[in-house]
């Protein structure tokens, strides 16, 4: 489990890196799909238990130390989705294309959700958060939902290294 977890991470990181400075003027309108959230949602599927919560709580805090959010920002974030995905494991099989738009563009949308809930707890004058009127935050859900296939294509590759689940599981 804590290979996994930290496989994750490293992972994550690395694709934060890679969208904030690879991506930095978005793909669409400006918009950057968050490749590592597209990474924690795979991981938090494929693996049972807390792992994929984990490794959303850990990615979190390195997207906090990357950027000017505050820290645990981003770790909120990040864990209501991935923490919806380890029931949607046990309810669903994973198939190659219709699953995976759905979970990165309904995960999307539960990350959006969670910031809302942030800034009605603190300020919006502190926390920034996504507004479900803006057509960006839409364009954000819809490229996670689309890249989510050929994404969670090339996390299968790894699967060796982020999967603790055993075969017969």
């Amino acid at each position: 489990m804590t290979a996994s977890v930290i496989a994750a991470t490293g992972f994550s990181s690395i694709l934060l890196f890679i969208q904030s400075t690879w991506l930095r003027n978005g793909l669409f309108w400006g918009v950057i799909p968050d490749l590592a959230f597209l990474l924690l949602i795979w991981f938090a599927y494929n693996n049972k238990g807390l792992e994929g919560v984990t490794a959303a709580f850990l990615s979190g805090i390195v997207c906090d130390l990357l950027s000017s959010t505050p820290i645990g920002y981003t770790s909120f974030l990040y864990i209501l989705p991935v923490y919806a995905i380890s029931f949607v494991r046990k309810i669903v099989d994973m198939d190659t294309i219709l699953l995976p738009t759905i979970l990165g563009f309904t995960s999307t949308v539960l990350k959006g959700l969670s910031s809302m809930i942030l800034a009605l707890i603190f300020s919006t004058d502190l926390v920034n958060s996504y507004s479900f009127l803006d057509l960006r935050f839409w364009v954000e859900a819809v490229l996670n939902g689309a890249l989510a296939v050929p994404f969670f294509f090339m996390f299968k590759r790894l699967k060796h290294l982020l999967v603790t689940r055993k075969p017969s599981e």
